[in-house]
């Protein structure tokens, strides 16, 4: 008899059983060991309380005592409880006893009154000889047996159903024990491994500790070493100093009387550069004269040459407005002279044309001369 959780745990089957959720993941693969196989797809996903977690035994473990943590809401806790006082029966156990009380107390009482209502019905057949009522009766028990044995199966499904989910649950609760037992050994073996990392790291410190003196005993033997070689160099330095006072003293008694030197030699330059420079300024006014005279000179030669060549322009103009008269002139001459000559041509073409034009008459009204000799004469064809 199917119940009716069976096809949603069908169609729950190979994905993710995480509880509190219906997570869509499958299921992670088998690796073969020994135990059992993997519940949870070990991804993040949500978790009871929404907020992301990894799907695995341990997580599944602190969800499911959460869930059980979860206030029950009173309706369902009044329907569940029993006497006042009275300890608390698991589902399991409650499940096993119903099922033990069906079994053992209702179902044979329900087989031993079936048996005697067949006897009955076997004697009232034997007593009666209709043969129709009596298969009409026994059909009608038939059915009523019938419904009687269909109740008892429903009711041996209900146990079933609860014997499944009873079993169900006790693997629930073991799979929930071996998950703290996971959850369990990971814990400690987080705390040794964090133990672990406690005495490693006091094992550095200590050995921090121990660098650390002695590199401070390296640093003060360091330290007086070196103020040992910081006052050899102050000595150095004072008589180093010294001695540079004493070389720069006499270097700068070198530099002065080279100095003064120098500069002796620099007022003698310099009163001959004055004497140079008077003469130079001698002959720069006598220069500016004379540029100042060929200046002058210069002006009057351009006066002169821009007179000459205006006069220069006002003949090139009168000449060339004379050429242009006698051009014209010219050119008026030679126009009538040929007119003239083209008025005789086209007489002398007139005289001619009027010549020729006579002369054509003349040919063409004069009379053909007879022949001097008959045999001369030309031979005129027969006509046919």
């Amino acid at each position: 008899m199917t119940t009716e959780t069976e096809p949603g745990a069908r169609s729950r089957q190979g994905l993710c059983d995480f509880p509190g959720v219906s997570c869509a993941n499958p299921k992670q693969v088998d690796p073969g060991t020994p135990g059992r196989p993997p519940k949870y797809c070990g991804r993040e996903g949500a978790g009871v309380d929404g907020k992301p977690v990894v799907h695995n035994k341990a997580n599944a473990w602190a969800a499911k005592n959460r869930l059980a943590r979860q206030p029950v809401r009173s309706d369902v806790a009044g329907a569940g409880s029993g006497p006042a006082g009275a300890p608390a029966i698991g589902p399991v156990t409650a499940a096993r006893v119903t099922l033990e009380q069906l079994m053992k107390g209702n179902l044979p009482r329900l087989v031993e009154e079936l048996e005697g209502y067949l006897a009955q019905i076997a004697e009232a057949v034997r007593t009666y000889g209709d043969a129709e009522a009596v298969a009409a009766e026994v059909e009608q028990l038939q059915a009523a047996s019938r419904a009687e044995l269909a109740d008892l199966e429903r009711l041996r499904g209900q146990e079933e159903h609860r014997r499944r989910k009873a079993e169900q649950q006790a693997v629930e609760a073991e799979d929930a024990r071996e998950e703290a037992d996971e959850a369990a050994r990971d814990a400690v073996a987080a705390l040794d491994e964090a133990r672990l990392e406690v005495a490693v790291a006091k094992e550095a410190a200590e050995q921090a500790r121990r660098d650390a003196e002695a590199v401070r005993e390296r640093t003060a033997a360091e330290l007086a070493q070196l103020r040992q070689e910081l006052a050899d160099v102050h000595e150095a330095a004072a008589g180093e100093l010294e001695r540079t006072r004493a070389e720069a003293d006499q270097r700068i008694r070198d530099v002065q009387t080279t100095a003064d030197e120098a500069l002796r030699r620099a007022r003698s330059e310099a009163e001959a550069a004055r004497a140079a420079q008077a003469a130079a300024e001698t002959d720069r006014q006598s220069a500016q004269l004379t540029i100042d005279e060929l200046r002058t000179e210069l002006h009057q030669e351009r006066e002169r040459h821009r007179a000459e060549l205006e006069a220069l322009r006002t003949e090139h103009r009168v000449d060339r407005d004379q050429l242009r008269a006698d051009h014209q002139s010219r050119l008026a001459d030679v126009k009538k002279a040929a007119e003239d000559r083209f008025t005789a041509l086209t007489a002398a073409h007139r005289a001619a044309e009027q010549v020729t034009e006579a002369l054509r008459h003349q040919l063409q009204t004069r009379p053909e001369p007879p022949p001097a000799n008959p045999e001369e004469a030309p031979v005129t064809a027969p006509t046919t």
